[in-house]
């Protein structure tokens, strides 16, 4: 994505000769699809030059300032969606958000004295309008569109954080229990992030909140590939798109357990798309789970590479495509399927018929892999050209078959 300065006012026209030719340039940073993704200058040939080499972050969402000194970035840090002021001359700034999260593109939310406009999430709160006068002041909330949703009982959304053993300090959000009482025992869900170029954050969370109010501790993790701890985090999923991650995950459940009374004979884990994948691969290396809901999930490396249309993501997470070279093996062993006959685990399969990201037959395979082990399985598809249903009579299809399949094992 390219975005030029605005030049229309003649109040910054020196600035508009020197800046104008210039436009900012979302890429990968070094060139290196396994990096985060940096901002770049460019008079429109190659690529140009980073911004602020020092800024460590996923530049998710960017938009100029009006005046071309800067451009404001959103994206993940930590457990927290924040803004920052990027100035051309290498230097960044945390805008205070307070307890807010920052979503949503706002490419025309700056005004020309620097205002800012953007769409502002909290823990209990979906999205509401809020207005910082300059960089430097607080958020002020305009819009009260949803505050009958931030008045119902609500789980309390927390952080928990761990180190793993390779060094990473990671974390992940915990919602607890709507009603939770202090020492009694409850069963655990964990709800995997996809991408795996994202972050689990403190932001309202629709699914997290409908398990909360059955009763469940639900836990967020986030794992290595995650965009929320800077690079080297982002990058380390590099040829280790499954094993690694599962280890920080198991980490985060432990850390869970030591934070609050886990029953663990009732612990399930899910997620969709880069979520499904993780879970799918969880469920074949360890078996303390009492269920199981796997959407959209990568099975299959290699049918992934042949047919999926961001095939050349994996081709570039791996050290090549899976037919170059002795790189067939490396895929196998990164797959669900090569381990199917281990899982024990009862296991929902939910998938969308006409998904190009991550192809149904991975799906169905994973499926009669299970069945005919006798593993108990369900599968359900929605039939839409879509990696997840868009509309809402769908979602809470999606939503309701996923939490009804944890319910059952639950009680």
């Amino acid at each position: 994505m390219r975005i030029k300065p605005r030049c229309e006012s003649d109040e910054y026209a020196t600035i508009r000769l020197a800046s104008c030719a210039t436009s900012a340039t979302v890429y990968a940073r070094d060139g290196d699809p396994n990096n985060v993704a940096a901002i770049y200058l460019s008079n429109g040939s190659g690529t140009g030059s980073e911004v602020a080499r020092g800024f460590d972050h996923n530049a998710s969402n960017y938009a100029w300032f009006p005046d071309s000194s800067g451009v404001l970035v959103s994206g993940d840090d930590a457990t927290r969606v924040v803004l920052w002021k990027v100035g051309l001359d290498g230097t960044f700034r945390k805008l205070d958000l307070g307890d807010l999260n920052a979503i949503g593109d706002f490419d025309q939310s700056i005004a020309k004295n620097g205002a800012i406009a953007f769409v502002g999430v909290k823990a209990h709160e979906p999205g509401e309008i809020y207005y910082i006068p300059s960089a430097g002041a607080h958020p002020q909330q305009l819009t009260y569109d949803n505050s009958g949703i931030a008045a119902l009982n609500l789980g309390r959304v927390t952080t928990v954080d761990w180190t793993t053993p390779r060094g990473f300090h990671e974390d992940g959000v915990l919602t607890y229990p709507v009603d939770y009482v202090a020492g009694k025992t409850y069963p655990l869900v964990l709800l995997i992030h996809g991408g795996p170029t994202e972050a689990s954050t403190t932001a309202f969370d629709q699914l997290g909140q409908l398990m909360a109010a059955r009763g469940w501790l639900v836990f967020q993790p986030n794992y290595r590939g995650s965009d929320n701890l800077g690079n080297a985090y982002t990058h380390a999923i590099y040829d280790d798109p499954v094993a690694g991650p599962g280890t920080d995950i198991m980490a985060g459940v432990a850390a869970v357990e030591r934070a609050t009374a886990v029953d663990p004979a009732r612990i399930c884990v899910s997620g969709w798309s880069y979520g499904g994948l993780m879970t799918s691969w969880l469920i074949t290396q360890h078996h303390q789970w009492r269920c199981a809901v796997s959407g959209a999930a990568v099975n299959d490396e290699v049918y992934d590479y042949a047919l999926a249309d961001d095939g050349a993501s994996d081709r570039e997470s791996m050290p090549g495509a899976p037919f170059a070279g002795s790189n067939l093996e490396a895929y196998r062993k990164a797959s669900p399927l090569t381990y199917a006959a281990h899982v024990t685990t009862p296991t929902l399969i939910l998938s969308d018929t006409y998904d190009v990201r991550v192809p149904a037959p991975e799906s169905y395979a994973f499926y009669h892999a299970l069945r005919d082990r006798g593993v108990p399985v369900e599968f359900y598809q929605w039939p839409v050209h879509s990696h997840f249903p868009g509309d809402p009579i769908r979602i809470a299809d999606v939503y309701a078959h996923w939490m009804d399949w944890i319910a059952k094992y639950f009680h």
